[in-house]
């Protein structure tokens, strides 16, 4: 990597972990204020520490496979981003690096880092590299913004309704204020493109580049949606895990957008991986969907404990991959052939 973007990525990584912890730590400290100061808290935390012990462990398995099929469509978009051939266990595998490093940075900046230095060990220019480790990221909010849009109205007309209509009750009169969030953050954020043109220049180059390949564009967006949808899938099923839950299968659509709305809040605060805040979310969705408090909670500390903290391990683990080989070749897709960087033949 040159010794530019290394520059910016340290930097941005030295202060959004700065950012984030420094949030994450007056998240917690208030929630741990707020337990011990109200009996009712106490009561949901340990009712939920309870619930942990009468949970159906028989769908943990599940959960640990449904995370790795989370990290094989994460190599897939990051290998369509790039038009390069990739060895997808050892990109499998770079993205549960990625994930370990984000949950020091957040806001997917590790991801972006990992990503970008095992692009340039698989013989990616550096540059280009961080562009598309940029876009993946991008193309993945593009890509739940289609899955979300595809995936309420089927949540809204299955199942019972039953969850969607108490969801719906308890933040009904939030239309306002959230466009009137909209209103303020897209021209701050028209503005911030336009101070940072210069850097986003590499980015948008990558793009251009990405929309000329139709097909690897598709798979990428595709790909992307699907470990979300993955990871939805597997905190439904950590919520049907929990007996005192009350839910039913039939109400597996609406707790999919629950996951994807209480990600996506979660997200918004820049701390280490979501830390506390996308707990919080999270809980609370499913207390406004109808979900008794401490069931709620039970269901999203299984839910983080296996999707979040067991990668990281792994993670360790497996950092070596990033670094890649020396003397690596570049060698384009078959099915769509990379016209903007020159192919070197396969090394003997």
């Amino acid at each position: 990597m040159n010794v530019r973007a290394h520059h910016v990525l340290r930097r941005a990584r030295e202060h959004r972990r700065a950012i984030g912890w420094g949030l994450a730590v007056a998240v917690l400290a208030a929630g741990a204020w707020v337990t011990a100061s109200s009996g009712e808290a106490a009561a949901t935390v340990s009712g939920a520490l309870r619930g942990i012990g009468d949970a159906h462990w028989g769908l943990v398995p599940v959960l640990a496979v449904l995370v790795v099929v989370h990290f094989w469509f994460s190599a897939v978009a990051l290998r369509r981003a790039a038009g390069v051939r990739l060895p997808l266990l050892h990109a499998t595998m770079a993205q549960f690096t990625g994930a370990t490093a984000n949950r020091l940075t957040g806001g997917g900046l590790g991801t972006v880092a990992v990503n970008a230095r095992y692009l340039t060990g698989r013989g990616v220019p550096a540059g280009r590299a961080v562009a598309v480790a940029g876009v993946l990221q991008v193309g993945g909010g593009v890509a739940d913004l289609l899955l979300f849009a595809a995936v309420l109205p089927i949540a809204l007309t299955t199942g019972d309704g039953a969850l969607a209509a108490r969801l719906g009750e308890r933040l009904d009169g939030l239309g306002g204020p959230l466009l009137a969030v909209l209103a303020v953050a897209v021209p701050v954020g028209g503005v911030a493109v336009w101070l940072l043109r210069d850097r986003l220049r590499g980015p948008a180059e990558a793009c251009a580049r990405l929309a000329r390949r139709p097909g690897d564009l598709a798979i990428m967006l595709a790909a992307s949606a699907a470990t979300t949808f993955v990871m939805a899938v597997a905190f439904a099923l950590s919520v049907l895990a929990v007996p005192g839950a009350a839910v039913t299968p039939g109400q597996f659509g609406t707790l999919i957008v629950v996951y994807m709305a209480g990600a996506a809040a979660g997200g918004l605060v820049p701390g280490p991986g979501g830390l506390g805040s996308t707990e919080a979310a999270l809980v609370a969705l499913l207390a406004a969907a109808g979900v008794p408090a401490a069931p709620a909670l039970t269901a999203v500390l299984i839910f983080r404990a296996v999707s979040h903290w067991a990668p990281v391990p792994i993670g360790l683990l497996t950092a070596g991959t990033v670094r890649g080989r020396k003397g690596a070749t570049l060698v384009a897709l078959p099915a769509t052939p990379h016209r903007d960087v020159p192919v070197p033949a396969r090394a003997a």
